[in-house]
């Protein structure tokens, strides 16, 4: 269903890759110092750019195990590396401005290497790629009526205040179905109606799909900065599955980057004027409209852009850093016995349905676990499939985890993909592949995705069961 050439496995990837990043993360970890985790996360930076680029502009092959590689070094790798060159640190070594130890943070760059390594060479050899070169996503229809379904959905979403700044909106501690469904397919459908109006020709609709492109990316913006950057990268790999044609075609590439790269700053800036308003209220606790309000009131006084880029150079100093956890929790892996699966345990729960599990606690944190386990201070961090593995089960389940949740997904790729039509199974896979697309990625995110696939897989099936609706193209 989603094509039939599908690439071979290539050196670069079973070879020169790996042998990069293992030799590397085993000069960090050997090193233990500031020095071996500069020199690790620059590395991994640059092969994370490396597979970005092989990836979204030369159009690789796609594989979950690969994108999954890319990110935890680019989140990881580049993360560190931002915050090394531009933190304000007089003198003091990243460690020490922060309050941890050299070596752990070396270790634990190193470890995000060696992963990704694995990730590479595991993938590359047994994962097929998940759409094959020829695959294009028909234009048919169907596809342009679920682009507007979609879209009036997630305004509905947004009126109904289910989505809202931040993303899904929870009553008291409970999250809606309406909530989790359509932030869910949001990113998934922004991407997908990106590519769809790029590649979509006649007067009809290409004004249609660019109305509701514009719509959607707009309201993006409102859920959140990671969301927006993400998103971006999942419409560009989308590009090829409508027949938009990037390879060798230097001046529409540097068109669309340059495009991406002016939505995005808008889009950051937006996000962060909403953040910064909703701290003018008590306890920062503002509606939407009074957060766009305040935010138009800067506007007029002229006041919005120094405010925006003030902040988002403090922010971007500290927050590109989410090292410390994972360094941590690995250490501490190291010198206590490990939580055994209780934090997969925790998650497990937390993605099951509140209808199916009316009883289930109301929230839980990887954090408090690690906090209690180790001996940390945390209370809050930044969590990936990395620190779950590392929580639970040290060293094996930082190797483990991702390789698990990659095979998860390939599995239930291949089961949809003898159920669905072609629109519906390009449409969930997509929401498939914005997960491992996040650095920030826990179990849960990924079970919540199997449940939410279920759900999909459902309402599309019936989707495709519809009568045509006919939208004449001129």
């Amino acid at each position: 269903m989603l094509g039939e050439n599908f690439a071979l496995p290539r050196t670069v990837y079973v070879t020169h890759i790996p042998a990069i990043l293992l030799v590397t993360g085993f000069i960090s970890w050997i090193a233990g110092d500031e020095t071996g985790m500069v020199l690790a996360a620059a590395v991994g930076g640059a092969v994370s750019l490396y597979l970005m680029w092989d990836w979204l502009l030369a159009e690789g092959p796609t594989r979950l195990s690969t994108i999954m590689a890319m990110t935890l070094l680019l989140g990881y790798g580049l993360g560190a590396v931002n915050t090394w060159l531009t933190l304000p640190r007089g003198g003091l070594t990243v460690a020490q401005f922060f309050g941890g130890d050299e070596g752990n943070y070396a270790r634990g760059m190193a470890m995000v290497l060696m992963v990704s390594a694995v990730l590479c060479l595991v993938g590359e050899l047994y994962e097929r790629p998940v759409f094959g070169s020829e695959f294009r996503l028909p234009l048919d229809q169907r596809t342009y009526v679920f682009i507007v379904l979609g879209t009036v959905a997630v305004i509905g979403g947004f009126l109904s205040k289910s989505v809202g700044y931040g993303g899904a909106q929870t009553s008291g501690e409970r999250l809606s179905v309406a909530s989790a469904l359509i932030t869910w397919m949001f990113p998934p459908l922004t991407a997908l109606t990106v590519a769809v109006f790029l590649s979509t020709h006649g007067r009809f609709l290409k004004t249609l799909t660019g109305i509701c492109a514009l719509i959607l990316w707009v309201l993006l913006m409102v859920t959140g900065r990671r969301n927006l950057i993400y998103t971006a990268m999942l419409a560009f790999f989308s590009l090829r599955l409508t027949g938009y044609r990037l390879r060798g075609t230097f001046y529409r590439k540097a068109f669309l980057i340059t495009a991406a790269l002016v939505f995005l700053f808008v889009g950051v800036n937006a996000f962060m004027l909403l953040r910064l308003a909703g701290w003018q209220f008590a306890h920062g606790q503002a509606t939407l409209v009074q957060r766009i309000e305040m935010t138009v009131s800067w506007v007029e006084d002229g006041s919005a852009f120094r405010r925006a880029t003030d902040a988002n150079q403090a922010n971007a100093e500290k927050r590109t850093f989410v090292l410390a956890f994972f360094a941590d929790v690995l250490n501490g892996s190291m010198s206590h016995t490990p939580a055994l699966g209780q934090d997969a345990a925790g998650y497990t729960v937390m993605a099951i349905p509140r209808v199916l599990y009316p009883d289930k606690p109301e929230e839980f944190g990887e954090e408090g676990l690690a906090d209690d386990q180790f001996g940390l201070t945390y209370g809050d961090a930044p969590n990936s499939l990395l620190t779950n593995g590392a929580t639970d089960f040290g060293i094996i389940g930082v190797f483990a985890y991702p390789l698990l949740m990659v095979g998860v997904f390939r599995f239930i790729v291949g089961v949809i993909s003898r159920i669905l039509p072609v629109f519906s199974l390009t449409f969930i896979t997509l929401g498939m592949i914005f997960v491992p697309l996040q650095t920030e990625s826990h179990i849960q995110a990924y079970l919540v995705t199997v449940r939410n696939v279920i759900i999909f897989s459902f309402i599309l099936g019936l989707f495709a069961l519809m009568p045509r609706i006919s939208l004449r193209n001129q």
